[in-house]
């Protein structure tokens, strides 16, 4: 405890702040990151003398790895956070200004992931100004496209034997300090209604198509999926998050497509999903005579539909119980355990085998909002817990 005490003394609180302040201030747009985090990255590794790796992909722009205290690489732990953010589009406060008000840092990233990312480098240099290096090594991963589907972050590491070893992931990603033990899965479809044109002034002479839609939605949301339970992931959610539909003025539309988004729990697999969606638009059809096809998603919306399974750990694994110990002796108190409403880098780790917990400054309520902020003490706190759990490593 004496060694613990020591690192967590001499974390600098202002310098946290500092350093979070100076990520929000490097723009990283998805698809557009540049080089300004990991030039940043690269110099305060430098600094404390740990060896990094960088991966340049497609263009101006690389996936980042450090390994301390590593044996051979990879290390024994990741530690994970994402360069990128999502685009400033409508935000009501300067996006990259990092300004702070009432307690919180505000700016496009504060909350998705940079606050976090500052909490991790920090805690690297609270153990390196303590002199403790970690026996089984301690690795960085800041990973690009995440907010895009990882395809050239951490997919792109996953096919390139990357990250393949590790013993368990601790990510950053916003959970306002709850320790998730698992991600929600994903059913992500399009569906079409396909009516028949008529006058509006003949309308009985038409099939509606957006009538037709609105009753397989009202339907869609009795599904017996939606009413199931997890206590640590509560009840599945669905979100129909596009509909589209209608000739021109006057007519009866006769096409009309619907988006959803439905995010799951572990009694709620994709199988399941379809099946059940399945059987609605089967009853639909011989009952009211309304056809409701797939389709695929329209242009510029989704690139795919997504079939994901939920993923977690037992609350009981061994890595949950090590990093709750860690949050323990950090803040000295309970953490609460709970799950990720979204899918996430963690989501492809444990399904590959690898124990992964989600615990970081910020929430998911606050990413990509037109205010996106995080609360400064929260940053401070996760700062303390990553030293801590680092520590044991």
């Amino acid at each position: 405890m004496r060694d613990l005490d020591m690192v967590l003394t001499g974390i600098d609180e202002s310098e946290v702040v500092q350093v979070a302040r100076d990520l929000i201030a490097i723009p990283s747009i998805t698809h557009r990151e540049g080089m300004g985090m990991v030039e940043y990255y690269k110099r305060w590794f430098k600094d404390l003398g740990i060896p990094m790796r960088v991966y340049p992909y497609d263009g101006d722009r690389a996936n980042f790895f450090a390994d301390f205290g590593a044996r051979s690489n990879p290390g024994g732990i990741l530690f994970n956070g994402h360069q990128d953010v999502k685009p400033v589009n409508g935000m009501t406060i300067e996006p990259f200004t990092a300004e702070i008000r009432d307690g919180k840092l505000y700016g496009r990233g504060a909350a998705d992931m940079k606050g976090g990312i500052a909490s991790i480098l920090c805690a690297f240099k609270a153990l390196v100004r303590a002199g403790a290096c970690p026996r089984n090594g301690i690795t960085f991963f800041s990973d690009i496209e995440d907010e895009w589907g990882g395809d050239g972050g951490y997919c792109w590491a996953l096919n390139n034997k990357l990250l393949e070893g590790y013993q368990g992931v601790v990510s950053a990603a916003g959970t306002g300090m709850e320790v998730q033990i698992g991600t929600r899965g994903i059913f992500t479809a399009a569906y079409e209604v396909v009516g028949r044109s008529a006058h509006s002034g003949l309308a009985h002479f038409g099939v509606n198509a957006i009538h037709h839609m609105v009753r397989f939605i009202t339907e869609y949301l009795s599904l017996p999926y939606l009413q199931e339970e997890n206590p640590s992931f509560g009840k599945p959610t669905v979100n129909f998050e596009r509909i589209a539909g209608g000739l021109y003025l006057s007519a009866v539309p006769d096409q009309c497509t619907v988006c959803l988004d439905s995010r799951l729990i572990p009694e709620t697999p994709p199988e399941l999903v379809e099946k059940q969606i399945d059987a609605l638009r089967v009853k639909l059809e011989r009952e009211e005579g309304i056809l409701i096809r797939p389709t695929a998603p329209p242009s510029g919306w989704r690139d795919r539909s997504l079939r994901i399974k939920a993923h977690h750990i037992p609350s009981g694994h061994p890595f949950a119980l090590q990093f709750c110990s860690a949050y323990r002796q950090a803040l000295v108190e309970d953490p609460v355990i709970g799950s990720c409403p979204g899918v996430a880098f963690a989501t492809v780790m444990i399904e590959r085998g690898t124990p992964s917990v989600l615990c970081g400054p910020g929430h998911v309520a606050q990413a990509h909002t037109a205010d996106e902020w995080v609360e400064i003490d929260q940053i401070i706190r996760a700062t303390r817990v990553y030293s801590a759990f680092m520590m044991e490593m």
